[in-house]
């Protein structure tokens, strides 16, 4: 089981809170864009989530960042959804 398989297996036991720059290097892993925008939220976009229902018409989503360093447990799941998707044409 690589590193990156247990952060995620991590999360998906439903934590409380995850530090920002775990998630990003996650995202970063999987080949996710992240644009900052102004104030807490964050933009991630994956070209393989272009034209998914569950996300915006250009494979987006918002990721707001608590207090600046932490990602709270119920935007984890968001995050979660995106891995999958974007990861299950590829297996």
């Amino acid at each position: 089981m690589s590193r990156t398989d247990k952060i995620l297996a991590r999360w998906r036991s439903k934590p409380n809170a995850v530090e920002k720059e775990e998630v990003f290097c996650v995202l970063r892993r999987f080949g996710f864009k992240i644009e900052p925008k102004r104030g807490s939220h964050n933009i991630i976009s994956h070209e393989d989530l272009i034209d998914s229902p569950s996300f915006g018409l250009h494979g987006e989503f918002c990721l707001p960042i608590q207090n600046g360093r932490k990602v709270k447990g119920f935007h984890l799941k968001r995050v979660l959804e995106a891995i999958d998707a974007s990861t299950r044409d590829k297996e």
